[in-house]
């Protein structure tokens, strides 16, 4: 029986073209990452709260409100925040693993649940940045209001692009090598 996807005989890597390692940071580099990313995360809910302080706190020269920040404009960055937990609670070990193999039980590998895992934590954070230039977009700008409206939009923008670049940053710091990491297996 000769088939073409054989599972047994599929390559060990998902991507085309092979990803290059990550080369070695010191330990000062890898910290001065993480407090980056979280100056940024930070950044990036305090452009926001702000921005929702202001619109509640707006002095309307004509009497009529025209908009302000409400619920809908939290969920792109409740999602973005969602999705950078997610991405950053998967044991990056785990990814590197054997790829789509079968086992004899029926189950499905590790790496396979983790990809799936970290694709849902990218689909957050990139459902949360779209969905912060639709708001921009749809409430601030076609509405014609002017400013300060559509600052208020833009800070939201700001802010999700803020956690998806913290997100990164913190990636790439954890998933460094580190010359005082050892890895022992039992």
């Amino acid at each position: 029986m000769s088939s073409q996807w054989n599972l047994n005989e599929h390559h060990k890597r998902i991507c085309l073209f092979p990803i290059p390692r990550i080369p070695r940071l010191g330990p000062r580099a890898r910290d001065a990452g993480v407090y980056i990313s979280g100056a940024l995360f930070a950044l990036g809910w305090w452009f926001f709260i702000d921005a929702a302080i202001r619109s509640k706190n707006w002095n309307y020269d004509d009497g009529y409100k025209k908009t302000s920040v409400q619920f809908v404009d939290w969920v792109p960055g409740i999602c973005s925040t969602l999705g950078m937990i997610v991405i950053n609670c998967i044991d990056k070990a785990a990814l590197r693993g054997d790829s789509f193999s079968f086992s004899s039980g029926g189950g499905t590998s590790v790496a396979w649940k983790a990809r799936v895992f970290l694709f849902v934590g990218f689909a957050f954070m990139a459902g949360g940045l779209a969905g912060s230039v639709s708001i921009l977009c749809i409430k601030y700008l076609i509405s014609g209001y002017g400013e300060p409206f559509v600052s208020w939009g833009i800070y939201n923008v700001v802010q999700n692009a803020a956690i998806m670049t913290s997100a990164a940053i913190l990636w790439v710091a954890q998933n460094t090598e580190s010359e005082y990491q050892y890895n022992f297996a039992i």
